[in-house]
């Protein structure tokens, strides 16, 4: 995956500024909920066998798992599986292109805080049940589909992507937080005039794949705000299907 493009480098130095979705390394001081309901709390006996399962799998303390709330649980198996198959949270584009705006004396512009993505999550119906309950049902084919996802996205692969948000649709209320209503937000600052230091600036803008597929995505909702959005890769097919 990395290098990345020489383009996307030659963006950034030219750049008055990188616009990420929030700074990470800015984590301090976040708030979190209390009286959560549990894991073990809001599954059935056959989804917390299952769960019991996938900490097996990735060496997990179940009874871990069964306490956290669960969007954490479901976060700490995303993260896991991830280190499992060769991925590391420190090495995300996001976070790599940070290092380097700052190194560079670049403006890092984030669109929300990190406290406005825990609270996206912590405020979901049963504490983010249906985030835990769609990963145990996929749980099977979860190493191939999360490979799949990634070599996608490295391909360019956009209709393979949107196969893979069709299959796994989620309910609207949790798309619309997480994702549709997000989209919105960034748009509307965007072409606000008070968020980029300078309207008439150039900006490389750095945020994750769902977010530019699909309806509502911001290079639609930037399209249609008056943007020109031109693809300067060619995508290629990624050699793989979700199912």
């Amino acid at each position: 995956m990395y290098p990345l493009p020489t383009p996307i480098y030659q963006a950034l130095n030219q750049a008055d500024g990188l616009i990420i979705e929030a700074d990470v390394r800015k984590n301090q001081d976040l708030v979190y909920p209390h009286n959560q309901p549990s894991s073990e709390q809001v599954l059935t006996k056959e989804q917390l066998f299952m769960l019991d399962q996938i900490a097996h799998d990735l060496e997990l303390t179940p009874p871990t798992l069964r306490q956290a709330p669960p969007w954490q649980s479901a976060l700490s198996i995303q993260f896991r599986q991830l280190l499992q198959l060769g991925f590391h949270p420190g090495e995300g584009v996001d976070l790599s292109l940070m290092t380097k705006a700052t190194a560079n004396d670049i403006a890092v512009l984030p669109l929300e805080t990190v406290q406005f993505q825990i609270d996206a999550l912590t405020r979901q119906p049963d504490a983010g049940k249906e985030m835990l309950t769609a990963l145990i049902d996929d749980w099977e084919k979860s190493d191939a589909m999360t490979r799949c996802m990634i070599d996608s996205w490295v391909a360019g692969d956009q209709a393979n992507l949107e196969n893979m948000m069709k299959l796994n649709e989620f309910s609207s209320e949790l798309e619309s937080s997480l994702v549709t209503n997000r989209n919105h937000d960034w748009v509307n600052k965007l072409t606000s005039g008070n968020f980029l230091p300078n309207p008439q600036g150039q900006y490389l803008m750095v945020v994750g794949a769902l977010h530019l597929i699909g309806h509502d995505n911001v290079l639609t909702l930037l399209s249609q705000n008056g943007f020109t959005v031109t693809r300067l890769n060619h995508s290629t097919k990624a050699g793989c299907q979700f199912y």
